[in-house]
């Protein structure tokens, strides 16, 4: 009998503690910045490279793009990344309910378009 109470006792503390944390995760004082639109990325057409590039974007506190850094380049599609990217819109970052500064990687991918002849 008494070990039958220790072990509902232990199962009710593991649920309390489960719950206790459920609660806190819930309640995130950071809110990441969020994509509010996009444009697409032109492929280049004297391009025949294929791969990812991926950017860096540092966003303001209003949500706008302060600087792009190259974390991963491809020499003739970097570019179009970087010009496409500048256009995109976004939501800031909140940190206890206020607009803070940020940063986040974009990847673009890029795959040349078939435009040979159909076998």
């Amino acid at each position: 009998m008494r070990s039958l109470l220790v072990f509902i006792c232990f199962i009710g503390l593991v649920a309390g503690l489960g719950a206790a944390q459920e609660k806190k995760a819930e309640s995130s004082p950071y809110d990441p910045p969020a994509v509010v639109s996009t444009v697409e990325a032109i492929y280049p057409l004297q391009s025949i490279a294929s791969g990812t590039v991926v950017l860096e974007i540092s966003l303001g506190d209003k949500g706008e793009i302060t600087a792009v850094r190259v974390v991963r380049g491809i020499p003739s599609l970097t570019e179009p990344a970087e010009s496409s990217i500048q256009q995109w819109k976004f939501r800031p970052a909140h940190l206890d309910g206020k607009p803070v500064q940020s940063k986040m990687a974009v990847a673009f991918s890029f795959v040349p378009p078939n435009v040979g002849p159909r076998v």
